[in-house]
């Protein structure tokens, strides 16, 4: 799972509102600051989260999180934002940001709720390895208050919130951020709005930009759907490797897709399983040279049955390398 560094960025802005040494804490969650001025720079998604912990443990903040979102401001320029703002109303803002919410976020992290009372904004847990800590979805939370209030020129408010993690204090604290009644321990996150404030007019909605912006955002999210899905792929392949079991089968069984399917829709995008497995194995060398691994090491990793399997890999990609010489 992956996920913007446009996303991580505002993470990186926030934590410098509260007085956080950013570069010290990409330092230590391995981020890449470098990556970040690229505007289609994608990210793991246990990075991030990885990212959240050193924060936590340096701010010594128990609400890191709701502090870090309702603080920061900052001006619009991403498109996922700007679209937001040039619709009709609020609700046609928020639709929008669902549809194209993987231009951000690394998976279905907000789904919309209706009844005949209102609607509800809920907010998921998209877990990889490492579980999404409450500061997250705090800050989640406070930063869609901050960005709805902002949009809405002041008008936005909520009729209540539900968070689904338990009482950690300070309640005034959080119904000063959120200006409503705020719950927790509830079965599920959630932002519930009101059919008043889903119908507000945003000052800043243009039809024609909004048009043109929607087109852009629809082409970035197909490219980044065809990345994660690549990506996905080869991070099975690279799963069963080790173990000699890197056929269509078992990566499409893993992927919950047949092997028709599988190879089906990797042909659609102009590739084949046989290529992916060749390309997740010279990574898997490379990063093994880089990392010093002996010959040995490499070839296991990358699912091959001994030494002679990685070198004649290596005369095939045109490596001038001994592969004894590999580590």
């Amino acid at each position: 799972m992956l996920i913007s560094g446009a996303w991580t960025r505002l993470v990186l802005e926030a934590f410098e509102t509260v007085g956080l040494d950013t570069e010290a804490l990409c330092l230590q969650a391995g981020v890449d600051r470098e990556l970040l001025t690229d505007p289609q720079a994608r990210f793991p998604r246990d990075t991030a989260g990885e990212l959240w912990r050193a924060a936590a443990k340096a701010s010594k903040d128990r609400f890191l999180g709701l502090h870090a979102g309702a603080q920061i401001r900052r001006k619009p320029k991403h498109v996922f934002e700007l679209l937001f703002l040039k619709c009709a109303t609020f609700g046609e803002g928020v639709q929008a940001g669902l549809r194209f919410q993987g231009l951000v976020a690394h998976g279905q992290v907000a789904t919309l709720e209706e009844e005949t009372t209102g609607k509800r904004i809920r907010l998921n847990r998209v877990e990889g390895d490492l579980p999404v800590t409450h500061h997250e979805i705090e800050f989640i939370a406070a930063t869609m208050m901050n960005y709805f209030g902002m949009a809405t020129a002041n008008q936005f408010r909520l009729e209540k919130i539900a968070f689904a993690h338990p009482y950690r204090g300070m309640i005034e604290e959080y119904e000063r951020i959120f200006g409503c009644a705020v719950f927790f321990g509830e079965p599920e996150t959630e932002l519930w709005i009101s059919d008043d404030v889903w119908n507000l007019e945003l000052s800043a909605g243009d039809p024609a930009a909004q048009r043109e912006l929607e087109t852009l955002a629809a082409e970035l999210h197909q490219n980044i759907k065809l990345a994660g899905f690549l990506s996905a792929v080869s991070r099975e392949i690279g799963k069963l490797l080790q173990g000699g079991h890197a056929d269509v089968a078992n990566v499409a069984a893993a992927l919950h897709l047949s092997a028709r399917t599988l190879q089906r829709r990797l042909r659609d995008e102009g590739t084949t399983f046989r290529a992916l497995v060749d390309a997740t194995r010279r990574s898997i060398v490379l990063d093994g040279v880089e990392h010093g691994r002996a010959p040995a090491e490499i070839a296991r990793r990358a699912g091959f049955a001994n030494t002679r399997g990685l070198t004649r890999a290596l005369r095939r990609w045109g490596s001038k390398k001994d592969p004894t010489d590999v580590a």
